[in-house]
């Protein structure tokens, strides 16, 4: 802003943190705090600003009190304390005020604390006499009798206010009062907009601003320390789950971890308990992989845990007890963590935590309700004219409910008044009004196919593939890509990001109790959802033409289910059979001891966990099927006969592992995806696969007893993912198979090829090519796949890389571990978008080439012949080189970046840097040691080693020579860090991973402690790998703006896997400090900045510099006022 007075100082640190766009931690009452001389403005501009910021919604304190004492009121300073931004009004006789400059003194220690956002107004008079206390402002000051202590903090308040940028009323840009007024108005918001940024980005969110807050109130009130568990309780579709989304959002940067578990209900039906808890504890602890699939995780698992302070999300629980065996249990986490659960069940709350600590969530008041409602009716915020008290009638029958008056709202929209009246009317005829009633509103208006597409997805579909869902359907004759499309315009479906068709609960509750109230009536359709229904049909044989879906969770049969060979005989028109088991146990199974004569020829998709047959039905549904699924059959061919599927789009055989061979293929002329794994004896694949012009997808993996691949794979055209796997009888692939041009994904584990083919480079289209376990593999020249961004060829025992590697301009992850090559070629140095090599286990390799500058992983470990590496490039921030035995010099210089703005990259993103030296006993430890010290004293860059050694280097400034603690007098000011060592003795550990903490304290002239800073370094190295001592390396950066003499650190060790030790090989626990025999800390302090009064005084003299120079063109030029002082600032 052009006509912002310009500060002669350099902004300090808080003042510039309280223009941050990170939200608030606590919302505060007040938008704006106005300070003001009440008989200078109060009559005129206050009025008029305080206006305008009421115009804008601002909520703003305007102080009433017209006889304002000497002393300042407490709820005064609260008011300022609980306000996002203050307004500093200097007027004429605004330094009289000892009232105003206590404000003052309160506002300017609300900026330096808390980022207060602070604005001043320079209101009729000269900036310049408030910064020099100079006119008015000094002789106010002259007049009062304070003590000496007061006035110095009202002077120092005054000047460092007055130097912030702001306005100036006489400044020649600001032509009117009210041009200013709405200036300032305008940066106000401004400011509050930052503030808020990225709080609530979706419009219809409305009214969760209050309900965050009270959830904060039950998260952290009396104590943050402690470990909570809070509950959200409410209808469903009331927003339990949109409120648990934000107040995450909110508060998970408080926390060392954090995991949102969607769907708990939904998902505890679709794998087991103990994946689901595994991959909550992947999230927490920041691991890609690692199963754990047991009752009880393992005790190291357990003691990382420990450790964390997590913010948990348990979303749509419906049964106390599953949380047991997710993770939900406040023991396992450190002190501060919190579990936030969302259930319709109130006593699934009161199971697991306290009553007062459960938040229901109420319906909306009623000018939310129509705010929101007509978001989706008119898309804007309120009705439009003529709709006004159709709106009200609306939101009354929706009574609230967030997702009734979202579904409501859509289904009204674009409609004229007299379609409303006629809607409304129809509303009217719904008795006690409850949200499966107002949803029932938008079903009505489907049309006949419309209506059909939603009762398939609600009953058979949710949750699959949009494209999957679409063909069934179209297949049904219904027209499904433009229905579905309808259906969510009208809310009444989602679609994910990964295009999977969604519904919410509600709404899948609707739709199957409209099936099931259609299911009643004479001549309906009938689509059978329940297990005793079901039962009934099949064993009695009373299904009729009138059925047109079957979907049974086998988990829920008890009992074998026993059905006659002509259950299916009367059920002409199903076109949906569905019996599957989402828990993959083997409880509960159909048996047909006479077998199956009949399926129906209308079927479109028939999914049959565990068929119990050899072979299929010869009267079968072969004419319309879109989708045969049969994972875990017992089939050992398809059909006898020649039956063609000319629809099948779908042909899913997954460990069947009685089967011998499948079908010709020919017959299958539109198969998209054939899932063969785990058909542990099939022989052979017949060559009439070729004929398949639009296969995409092919799963060969675990096919044991599998001999060749056919040459006429080659033929697929549409082809784009091929998996196969541990079938070593298969020596060598189609050499045509580069003729595959689509091709994007191809992975290959443990089969007996020696070579791929040279075709391959044809492949112009391939992604990801893994090649594991093919021991002996030689590698060809790879010259075409220019869109190769993944290649893995682990333990293929492959002896030379070829110098075409340098082709692969797309390469973005190289992993060749565990081969037996001596030299990787130079030309890898021209991969410009390689960002992750592998080379663990290449125990031959001897050096390295110049690698690719934009490289960040690079894991050589247990290279046992690299004697030496190369530069690296700056960039990196992964060096794994344990076990690297020959290892005799290794350059660090990546630790500094080449260029200022790689430098300034990773001080924004605050990377962190992690050197594994672990038993590389011949390199030159003292020199990496030296230069990890350097990169801490840079101030900006967080870098971890771990590296053989028995010593704490010497340039730590203060070190032991035995122990895990230390304390001593620090001797230099301004600590913004700390480079921390402990040296580390495997043989007083029993543990296989380790987690190092530090807790520092600081005590200052007073003898007052600070509060406890605490630090943690966990190294990926594997303790009862090491060999001998180790020194751990590592810096931790913060300000502490306080000044402190004396300092205490106590190092100490998280163990792992004690417990089990403890249990099953009853091992005496160790003293984890006994592994830490030495340890050093070297303060960093900001020793390259001046120091306030240096820094001031430099000001203040180019501050007179400047004036004098002004004075001496005053005295050249006519004289103008304003001019005058918008030059001056």
């Amino acid at each position: 802003m052009r006509n912002i007075v310009q500060t002669l100082f350099v902004q300090q640190p808080s003042t510039m943190a309280s223009t941050s766009s990170t939200p608030p931690d606590q919302y505060k009452t007040w938008d704006a705090f106005i300070s003001f001389r009440g008989k200078d403005i109060r009559q005129g501009f206050l009025s008029h600003l305080f206006k305008a910021l009421s115009g804008k919604q601002i909520n703003a304190f305007l102080d009433e009190n017209l006889e304002k004492g000497e002393e300042i009121s407490s709820s005064l300073l609260e008011t300022i304390e609980d306000s996002y931004v203050s307004v500093v009004v200097f007027s004429e006789n605004y330094a009289d005020s000892p009232w105003c400059l206590d404000e003052l003194v309160k506002i300017f220690q609300c900026m330096k604390t808390s980022g207060q956002i602070v604005l001043p107004v320079f209101y009729r008079v000269d900036p310049t006499d408030v910064q020099e206390l100079r006119g008015n402002f000094g002789e106010a000051f002259s007049k009062h009798k304070k003590e000496v202590k007061i006035l110095e903090g009202w002077r120092h308040a005054l000047i460092e206010i007055s130097n912030l940028a702001g306005w100036d009323s006489q400044s020649r840009n600001i032509k009117s009062e009210s041009e200013l007024v709405e200036e300032i108005v305008n940066i106000v918001l401004e400011k509050l907009n930052h503030i808020f940024k990225g709080n609530y980005v979706n419009d219809d969110l409305v009214g969760i601003e209050y309900r965050v807050k009270k959830m904060e109130e039950l998260l952290f009130s009396e104590s943050i320390n402690d470990k909570r568990v809070v509950g959200i309780w409410g209808m469903g579709g009331i927003g339990k789950t949109t409120l648990a989304d934000k107040v995450f959002h909110r508060i998970k940067a408080k926390f060392e971890s954090h995991c949102f578990v969607a769907n708990v209900r939904e998902e505890i039906t679709k794998q087991t308990s103990n994946a689901l808890r595994d991959k909550i504890f992947r999230q927490l602890l920041g691991e890609k992989d690692g199963y754990i699939d047991t009752p009880c995780p393992g005790d190291f698992t357990m003691t990382r845990l420990q450790s964390k302070k997590v913010l948990l999300i348990f979303d749509d629980v419906d049964d106390s007890y599953v949380l047991k065996g997710l993770g939900g249990n406040l023991d396992w986490y450190n002190k501060g963590s919190r579990i936030i659960i969302t259930s319709r069940d109130r006593q699934t709350l009161i199971n697991v935590c306290l009553e007062e600590h459960i938040y229901e969530v109420k319906e909306l008041i009623n000018h939310e309700a129509l705010h929101l409602f007509s978001l989706y009716a008119f898309k804007q915020d309120h009705p439009k004219e003529g709709y006004e008290k159709l709106s009200e009638i609306a939101i009354r029958y929706a009574k609230g409910n967030p997702l009734a008056l979202r579904v409501l709202g859509s289904n009204m929209y674009s409609k004229g008044i007299e379609d409303w009246e006629s809607e409304l009317k129809k509303v009217k005829e719904i008795p006690d009004l409850n949200i499966q009633k107002v949803l029932r509103i938008s079903y009505d208006n489907l049309d006949r196919y419309q209506k059909s597409i939603f009762l398939d997805i609600a009953c058979f579909f949710k949750g699959e593939p949009r494209g999957r869902v679409e063909g069934i359907l179209d297949a049904c004759g219904l027209s499904a890509r433009s229905t579905i499309g309808r259906l969510i315009d009208k809310s009444l479906i989602t679609i994910s990001s990964y295009n999977h068709v969604g519904m919410h609960d509600l709404l899948q509750q609707m739709g199957k109790e409209i099936a099931y109230e259609e299911s009643k009536q004479p001549g309906a359709s009938i689509r059978l959802l329940n297990y005793k229904d079901i039962s009934r049909v099949l064993t009695r044989e009373t299904g009729t033409e009138n059925v047109e879906g079957i979907s049974l969770n086998m988990y829920e049969v008890k009992d074998n289910l026993v059905l006659s060979s002509t259950a299916f005989q009367k059920m002409y028109n199903l076109r949906i059979l569905k019996f599957f088991n989402d828990s993959n146990s083997s409880r509960g199974q159909l048996q047909l001891p006479s077998g199956l004569e009949f399926l129906p020829e209308g079927l479109r998709y028939l999914h049959w966990d565990r068929y119990p047959l050899n072979y299929l039905p010869l009267k079968c549904c072969t004419k319309y099927l879109v989708e045969l699924r049969m994972p875990l059959s017992k089939l050992t061919d398809l059909w006898n006969g020649d039956e063609a599927l000319g629809n099948l789009k779908l042909l899913d055989l997954t460990s069947s592992m009685k089967l011998t061979r499948v079908p010709d293929l020919s017959r299958f002329p539109n198969l998209e995806v054939l899932l063969l794994g785990g058909c542990r004896s099939l022989i052979e694949i017949p060559s009439s696969i070729g004929e398949l012009k639009c296969l995409k997808r092919i799963d060969l993996t675990r096919c044991f007893k599998l001999h060749s691949i056919p040459q006429s794979i080659c033929n697929l055209k549409s082809l784009t993912f091929l998996w196969m796997s541990h079938f070593l009888n298969v020596t060598e692939l189609p050499e045509n198979i580069g003729d595959l041009e689509f091709l994007e994904y191809l992975r290959i584990d443990s089969i007996g090829i020696k070579a791929l083919p040279s075709s391959i480079n044809q492949w112009e289209n391939l992604v990801d090519l893994t090649c594991t376990g093919c021991k002996g593999l030689t590698l060809l020249p790879l010259t075409g796949l220019s869109r190769l961004r993944n290649l893995s060829l682990d333990e293929c025992s492959i002896i030379e890389i070829p110098q075409s590697l340098g082709l692969l301009v797309s390469l973005e992850s190289l992993s060749l571990t565990e081969n037996n090559f001596e030299s990787i070629p130079a030309s890898i140095k021209q991969l410009s978008e390689l960002i992750q090599l592998y080379l663990f286990g290449c125990k031959r390799l001897k050096c390295l080439p110049e690698l690719p500058s934009c490289l960040r992983k690079l894991s050589l470990g247990n290279c046992t012949s690299l004697k030496c590496l190369p530069e690296l490039p700056s960039c990196l921030i992964d060096l794994s080189l344990e076990n690297c035995t020959s290892l005799e010099s290794a350059s660090t210089s990546f630790l500094v970046p080449e260029h200022k703005d790689e430098d300034l990259i990773e001080n924004f993103l605050r990377i962190e840097k992690f050197l594994d030296f672990s038993n590389c006993f011949s390199v030159d430890k003292e020199k990496v040691m030296k230069d990890v010290l350097k990169t801490h004293l840079l101030k900006h860059k967080i870098v971890r080693l771990c590296i053989p050694g028995d010593e704490v280097p010497q340039r730590m400034r203060y070190k032991n020579q035995s122990g895990s603690s230390l304390s001593f007098t620090l001797d230099q000011p301004n600590l913004i860090g700390v480079s921390l060592c402990l040296v580390f003795d495997p043989k007083n550990y029993y543990g296989y991973r380790v987690r190092f903490n530090c807790e520092a304290q600081f005590i200052d002239k007073s003898g007052h402690n600070s509060k406890i800073s605490k630090f943690s370094f966990q190294p990926y190295c594997k303790t009862n790998l090491l060999e001998s001592e180790h020194v751990y390396l590592w810096n931790e950066l913060f300000y502490i703006s306080d000044s402190f003499d004396e300092a205490t650190f106590k190092f100490s060790i998280e163990e792992a896997s004690l417990q089990y030790h403890i249990e099953h090989f009853s091992l005496k626990p160790q003293h984890n400090s006994g592994a830490i025999i030495k340890c050093g800390v070297l303060p960093i302090v900001r020793d390259d900045f001046l120091c306030r009064d240096k820094k001031r005084s430099r000001n203040k003299k180019m501050r007179k510099k400047n004036l004098l120079r002004l004075k001496l063109k005053r005295d050249q030029t006519p004289y103008n006022s304003t001019t005058a002082t918008a030059e001056t600032h």
